[in-house]
């Protein structure tokens, strides 16, 4: 019998350039779908913000991913950089839940271990992993390669882990709903 892939959406978020990747996931192995950079255009705060919005949910609806992971924010130097990526990453993450989609948050360093075996591995180590794993050719594009970190990061969470992590996602009315069900079959 044949598992069903598990499509993962793979956010990078940024206020200039959002960045997506898909892959598709069956236990051992993962399938490249589709990545790209969303050039956010400038103006207004809320007009960029409703376009990353408006644009993740378009992708969402072509793709119909199952699951989505989105890179957790980081405290830099500069609380207003910190501020903006912030509005960035919840406007993607409303995409997201939106369509009732599970998303889950991972740290730089976690995507680096867990994708290369070293939390502090350098960013060509991680590339290189990346198109071992999704089985590519290196074609020079290092774009593509960090939108597709996300997605392509081995599922090596325990049970338990992965259940607190998909809590800790979910908004509190969607904790009890069919949504909840329907992640809990597809991880």
């Amino acid at each position: 019998m044949s598992q069903k892939a598990v499509r993962i959406l793979g956010i990078d978020p940024g206020l200039n350039h959002t960045g997506y990747g898909l892959v598709d996931f069956v236990p051992g192995h993962f399938t490249y779908v589709a990545s790209g950079v969303l050039n956010v255009p400038a103006g207004e705060l809320s007009d960029r913000l409703g376009f990353i919005f408006k644009s993740l949910s378009a992708l969402i609806e072509e793709h119909h991913p199952n699951v989505a992971s989105i890179e957790k924010t980081f405290l830099n130097t500069n609380a207003q950089s910190s501020m903006l990526l912030s509005h960035a990453r919840g406007a993607a993450m409303c995409a997201v839940a939106c369509h009732s989609i599970l998303c889950k948050e991972i740290s730089t360093r976690e995507i680096k271990k867990s994708v290369t075996g070293y939390g502090a591995a350098d960013k060509d180590q991680v590339q290189q992993m990346v198109l071992r794993h999704l089985k590519l050719e290196d074609t020079g594009n290092r774009d593509l390669l960090r939108q597709l970190q996300y997605p392509a990061r081995p599922r090596t969470d325990t049970r338990n882990q992965g259940r607190q992590q998909r809590n800790r996602c979910i908004p509190q009315r969607l904790k009890c709903s069919p949504l909840k069900k329907r992640v809990d079959e597809t991880l």
